[in-house]
């Protein structure tokens, strides 16, 4: 209890510390990530000799190959700066990991690393050999220490059945198998697409929509309640935290007035254009059928969160309730979740998603007008708008529209930014950098 009230008290004075600056989360950790990535070449050379002598033949090939690919995108993300190694956080996660192993004798010896990435949607993932990756969402969204603890259960739970091994093995064995030739071309065309953004590869790699994955979710579901009840606490909220994923699965839709546009780039020098909200015309759409996006970013193997909570409240009987969410707070929880709802822009930027940061700025600036830690952000990014477009690579970064998969609201913000000519771009970058 004493080490918990030393570490809110570090937590308290550290966030202090970064609140004048355009970082509120510590990045300057390249020593950090050179020292993880050595070691984690010589662990991944180790594991290749393991799967040498285990397998043989092709399959020992496509094996070899499926993990080579997953290590160079981890390695790769790492070196790219997107994970926080910020120690409020790394200390924070790696204390939660310590009860949990404290309190589950099964898992005395387990090696865990978490890492967390700079992903603002709420999602965690494991990529085997006892990492675990845990987005900088989960933070932003859930509501208490307990669900955050709910899902790292999960996680070490497909650690301890070694869930990636197993499917990798399992798309192998199709990819050689002569009689799977279709399944291997599938499989074949996913893991060689290239992705622009990052963990996806990872994660389409590592998962997979088969029926064998979907069973190994429920087991982690399961198995990761057990390790939950073992550490003592509050079961209820075990089945919140799904509830929560469920509602976030998609970062949640957000609207912006048309007013803030004439509010926030009617500036001195460059007065606003009527032209820049002008709209393509899209009539004869039925805009009655839209559904929300399916984030791209979504772990695909999970099953419905629906059918995930129904098992395991008909496989636990203490999990039936009504009321299933209490806003009870650890202290620690609470300082780091306000960073992460405060640094999301920045977080977006780092993933270069550089358009849907400007639009939550945008949100954020027509709820406080004057913050200018937002408006700083603002022009980061259309300075790396302004770069973009100059290299006509603008579409990397900001979607085009597609009235089937978008609101009206979104592709009024779509049209905005590309109906920008590449030196209004460059002006709104420069003022709000300079201002």
């Amino acid at each position: 209890m004493q080490n918990k009230k030393i570490l809110a008290l570090i937590l308290l004075l550290s966030i202090s510390s970064y609140s004048q600056k355009l970082r509120l989360i510590d990045t300057s950790n390249y020593s950090i990530r050179k020292e993880k990535t050595e070691k984690i070449k010589v662990k991944n050379k180790l594991f290749n000799k393991y799967l040498k002598k285990k397998y043989k033949g092709k399959l020992r090939g496509e094996i070899l190959k499926t993990y080579k690919v997953s290590d160079e995108e981890f390695l790769k993300n790492l070196r790219k700066n997107k994970f926080i190694f910020d120690e409020r956080f790394t200390k924070y996660t790696d204390s939660i990991v310590k009860v949990i192993t404290e309190n589950n004798s099964v898992l005395n010896g387990l090696n865990i690393s978490v890492y967390i990435s700079k992903n603002p949607n709420i999602n965690a993932f494991s990529v085997g050999k006892g990492i675990i990756i845990l987005n900088i969402g989960l933070f932003k969204y859930f509501k208490n220490e307990d669900q955050l603890i709910s899902v790292l259960t999960h996680e070490i739970a497909h650690e301890t059945q070694k869930h990636v091994a197993k499917n990798i093995v399992y798309k192998a064995r199709l990819q050689t198998s002569k009689n799977s030739k279709t399944q291997a071309l599938k499989i074949r065309k996913q893991r060689y697409k290239k992705y622009s953004k990052s963990f996806k590869i990872l994660k389409d790699l590592l998962y997979s929509d088969s029926k064998a994955n979907r069973v190994r979710e429920m087991q982690a579901d399961s198995l990761g309640y057990l390790y939950y009840k073992k550490t003592l606490l509050y079961k209820p909220n075990y089945i919140s935290a799904l509830q929560l994923l469920a509602k976030y699965k998609n970062i949640p839709n957000i609207k912006l007035d048309s007013s803030v546009y004439k509010s926030f780039f009617n500036l001195p020098k460059q007065p606003f254009k009527k032209s820049w909200l002008a709209m393509e015309e899209f009539s004869a759409y039925d805009y009655s059928n839209y559904k929300e996006k399916i984030n791209k970013d979504s772990i695909k193997s999970h099953p419905e969160f629906a059918e995930r909570i129904e098992k395991m409240k008909k496989d636990f009987s203490e999990l039936n309730f009504n009321d299933s969410i209490t806003e009870t707070k650890n202290k620690n929880f609470l300082i780091l979740q306000k960073l992460a709802q405060k640094e999301d822009v920045a977080h977006l930027y780092d993933m270069e998603e550089y358009g849907k940061s400007i639009r939550l700025i945008l949100y954020k600036l027509s709820k406080s007008p004057e913050d200018a830690y937002l408006k700083k952000w603002l022009g980061k990014n259309f300075l790396s708008l302004y770069e973009a477009k100059k290299k006509y690579q603008l579409n990397r970064y900001v979607e085009r529209l597609n009235p089937k998969e978008q609101t009206k609201n979104y592709q009024q913000f779509l049209n905005f930014i590309w109906n920008l000519t590449l030196n209004e771009i460059k002006f709104i970058g420069d003022y709000y950098s300079k201002n």
